[in-house]
């Protein structure tokens, strides 16, 4: 059961990472395929984590692991980026 609950939780902040960089992404207005280049993802695998955050199931690649952390990276540069263009020139 414990097993079962990790890895609810473990979907559950992939999912919410995800969604974040896709509202950071949106803000930045950068389209899905702009998205999906900054993940360095395939067109087949970004699909298959588009799904995923829909609750689907988790895609084999990248691994979660390497995911997560292109996602925290990806999330951090839009998100200095966007903080540079809106402050006062």
């Amino acid at each position: 059961m414990l097993q079962n609950i990790s890895w609810v939780a473990t979907d559950n902040l992939a999912r919410n990472q995800f969604q974040v960089f896709s509202q950071i992404g949106a803000e930045m207005r950068l389209t899905s395929d702009e998205q999906r280049r900054v993940l360095l993802l395939s067109e087949q695998e970004w699909h298959d984590w588009s799904d995923f955050v829909q609750d689907g199931p988790l895609p084999a690649q990248p691994q979660l692991p390497v995911m997560l952390r292109r996602l925290g990276c990806a999330s951090h540069r839009l998100a200095v980026l966007a903080d540079r263009r809106g402050a006062p020139a």
